[in-house]
C-alpha cells in the first residue's frame, strides 16, 4: 500500500494558479501560486469581441463573473472591467477582483524568472479571430518573457502553427488517448503532452513510451498523483497546489533560485 509521500513542486502545475482558495485564471490567483513557490502555472486564454486576449476559461460569464452574457459580446476594454470572483464557489469574497488581461502575466514572470507559465489558447476563441491572429496576439505580449512560457491547446492544429512560427515550446491537450499516436499531434513535436487522468489506458506501461513528458490533470489527491507518478507520468496539474507539496524547504528553495 502505498503511503501519502508529497511531491515537490518541480512535479506539480498550479492549474488555474492557486485556485483552491483564489478565484481561478486572476492575476490573484497567478500571484499566490508563485509566492507560494509553484515552478509551474496554468493559466487560460479567451479572446474579446475585438480580439485581445484575456485570462479567462469559459466563454459564458456567469460562473466566474457571476453574470450573464458572453465574453465574444465585449471589448477588452469592458471585460477588464467585470468581477472575476466565482460566486458559487467563494461567495462575495473577491467581488473586488476583474478580468486581467495577458499582460498580467508578463511582470509576473520577469519577476520569477524561475518561474514556466503554460498558457491554454482556448477552442472557443477560434471561430471569431482566427488561429494566425490568435497566436500573433499572444505573441506581441509574451515577447518579453517567450522563453518561460509554452503554448498548449486541445487544437492541435493550433499547436502545430505555434511550432510553425518557432514558439520555442508546445504542447498538446489530448482530447481522447489514441490521438498521441496521430500524424498531426506527432508533427507538433511537442515539448510537453497534457491528458486527463481518466483517460489514460490502466493498460498502458507509459515508461515504455517514447514520447514528449506527460502532464496529468485534474489531479486532487496525493494517492492518485502517486499512482501516476509510479506508471510513468512526469508531472500533475492540480488546483491543490499546497496539499501536494512536500514540505517548506521547497517553497524556501524556490525562492532562493529566483533571487
Amino acid at each position: 500500500m502505498m503511503s501519502d509521500v508529497r511531491f515537490s513542486l518541480d512535479k506539480l502545475v498550479a492549474h488555474r494558479g492557486l485556485q483552491l482558495n483564489y478565484p481561478e485564471n486572476t492575476a490573484l490567483s497567478l500571484a499566490k501560486a508563485v509566492e507560494f513557490g509553484a515552478l509551474f502555472i496554468e493559466l487560460d486564454i479567451q479572446f474579446s469581441s475585438d480580439s485581445l486576449p484575456i485570462i479567462y476559461h469559459d466563454a459564458d460569464l456567469q460562473r466566474v463573473s457571476g453574470q450573464s452574457g458572453n465574453i465574444f459580446q465585449y471589448s477588452r476594454q469592458e471585460l477588464l472591467k467585470l468581477p472575476a470572483f466565482e460566486p458559487e464557489r467563494l461567495g462575495q469574497r473577491f467581488k473586488s477582483e476583474r478580468i486581467a488581461p495577458l499582460e498580467a502575466i508578463v511582470n509576473l514572470l520577469k519577476n520569477n524568472p524561475q518561474v514556466t507559465a503554460f498558457v491554454e489558447l482556448k477552442e472557443e476563441s477560434i471561430a471569431h479571430c482566427g488561429r494566425e491572429a490568435m497566436l500573433a496576439e499572444v505573441d506581441a505580449v509574451l515577447e518579453p518573457v517567450k522563453h518561460q512560457t509554452v503554448i498548449i491547446s486541445y487544437d492541435y492544429l493550433l499547436v502545430l502553427r505555434a511550432r510553425e512560427h518557432h514558439w520555442p515550446k508546445v504542447g498538446v491537450v489530448l482530447k481522447q488517448w489514441h490521438d498521441i499516436e496521430s500524424d498531426i499531434v506527432k508533427n507538433t513535436n511537442s515539448d510537453f503532452i497534457f491528458v486527463d487522468h481518466e483517460i489514460i489506458p490502466e493498460t498502458i506501461e507509459l515508461n515504455a513510451l517514447t514520447m514528449a513528458p506527460l502532464v496529468a490533470y485534474e489531479v486532487d489527491n496525493i494517492q492518485l498523483g502517486q499512482q501516476l507518478i509510479a506508471r510513468g507520468v512526469s508531472m500533475l496539474e492540480t488546483y491543490k497546489l499546497e496539499s501536494f507539496v512536500t514540505e517548506k524547504t521547497d517553497r524556501e528553495e524556490a525562492k532562493l533560485f529566483s533571487t
